[in-house]
């Protein structure tokens, strides 16, 4: 043991340094790729933004398809097939029409809150007079149509059966009435 040395344990004295892969690609590869990145995030914050508009055209276009479709198709449907498809748009329909009057009527109590006594009774002044006179003209015209055109005058009321057969009416129809 005296004659033998004892040597220190060796040591690795070499350092790696990791680079990302950005920075071994050079600078401008680096500037291109921070770019995409802005660009994809500014157009994602844009998609965002006008997500309404994106979705309504899309549905616009798919009720397109989807309506060329059916057409296609229209020849072998029945009345019935015709009925249930065309149940939902009705619904759409009376849901809108519904919804027509309360609106208005509260544009109108909004609008007219906002004026003064003076504005106010003279507009309810006018729009009195409007509503009178067009009312006036709708139920003359509708005299005039109906004097020229004379409704019902030509029809043949002996022929008109007196017994029918009794229509089929199934559950789905009740509940269609109902709603």
């Amino acid at each position: 043991m005296q004659g033998q040395s004892i040597d220190p344990p060796k040591m690795n004295t070499h350092v790696s340094i990791t680079v990302p892969e950005e920075q071994q690609r050079g600078p401008r590869a680096l500037l291109a790729r921070m770019r995409n990145r802005n660009l994809h995030r500014r157009i994602g914050e844009r998609m965002k933004e006008n997500l309404l508009l994106i979705l309504l055209l899309g549905s616009v276009i798919m009720g397109c398809c989807v309506g060329f479709a059916v057409r296609a198709i229209a020849g072998s449907m029945t009345k019935r097939d015709v009925m249930y498809l065309m149940f939902p748009g009705e619904m759409l329909m009376r849901m809108l029409k519904m919804l027509i009057l309360p609106l208005v009527v509260s544009s109108l109590i909004a609008g007219i809150a906002g004026l003064d006594a003076g504005t106010c009774g003279k507009m309810g002044l006018r729009t009195i007079c409007y509503f009178a006179v067009t009312t006036v003209c709708a139920v003359i015209l509708g005299i005039i149509m109906t004097y020229i055109m004379g409704p019902g005058t030509n029809s043949d009321k002996k022929h008109i059966p007196r017994y029918g057969k009794a229509a089929q009416i199934n559950a789905v129809d009740t509940f269609m009435d109902l709603i």
